[in-house]
């Protein structure tokens, strides 16, 4: 006997690039396909190797999951096919993957009975934004077949997990080219220094995985303040980051109050 899909998709855009399009073959029990037209529906499921196009939201009732995928740039047209449509939503689980609903949205759904949950990529990791139990077994129903480990967060909390992320990779760059720029005024080839630059921050943060803050160079005894001087005479920024070391995990007073002094 023939087993019923699980997922129906409502998508616009590359969704072939998405976590959807991603499933391997033997996981996409995929059925209805929907989108803002028959044509771009058709043209989505040819895309990802699974399910059959529909004309209309409301064919999406017959699965127990939605995955919704769409441009940041252009939610409307997708949303408001999928609130328009004539579904009971209890009891059904609406997953945005690479994308998110507004909160207003994810609320309305949620009054309606639906379980919701955003899905997205990190690391190896299929970070789900969600506080509701069925959603989140969908979510880690989907890890398992792509092959991630599923980590939650709570509902809500979408912003300041960016923030971490942000702050973790855009916003540490430029001090990744300032070291290997001071490498390279130091004498070491150009090459040489950026992978050097690179080394130094990437057995700072594996220290940090296997120690936490007790890896911090600091945590016990503080820096030479006479070297610390010198350093920061031409490097500004080192000060600053010192300082905030010093304020974040509360050590070494008596140096704090003296950075702050010069500041």
């Amino acid at each position: 006997m023939e087993s019923k899909p699980k997922y129906g998709v409502l998508g616009a855009g590359p969704v072939r690039a998405s976590l959807i399009g991603r499933l391997p073959s033997r996981a996409r029990d995929i059925g209805p396909v929907c989108s803002t037209s028959f044509r771009v529906a058709s043209r989505i499921a040819n895309s990802i190797g699974a399910g059959y196009a529909v004309r209309n939201a409301e064919e999406l009732e017959a699965v127990p999951a939605l995955l919704v995928n769409f441009q940041p740039d252009n939610p409307e047209s997708v949303m408001a096919r999928l609130q328009d449509a004539g579904i009971n939503w209890k009891g059904r689980v609406l997953v945005f993957c690479d994308c998110a609903a507004s909160p207003e949205s994810l609320r309305g759904f949620g009054e309606k009975g639906a379980s919701t949950a955003v899905a997205r990529e990190f690391g190896g990791r299929l970070i789900a934004e969600s506080d509701d139990s069925a959603a989140l077994r969908v979510v880690q129903e989907l890890a398992r077949d792509l092959g991630l480990k599923a980590v939650q967060i709570s509902k809500g909390a979408g912003s300041v997990f960016g923030a971490a992320v942000l702050l973790g990779t855009a916003a540490i760059t430029p001090l990744i080219d300032r070291a290997a720029e001071l490498l390279r005024e130091a004498g070491i080839r150009d090459a040489e220094a950026a992978r050097m630059a690179a080394s130094l921050f990437e057995q700072t943060a594996r220290d940090y995985a296997h120690s936490g803050r007790q890896s911090w160079a600091w945590y016990m005894r503080g820096p030479d303040a006479g070297q610390l001087e010198t350093q920061a005479a031409r490097e500004l920024v080192l000060r600053d980051l010192v300082l905030y070391g010093l304020e974040r995990f509360g050590k070494h007073e008596e140096l704090r109050r003296k950075l702050s002094a010069e500041q």
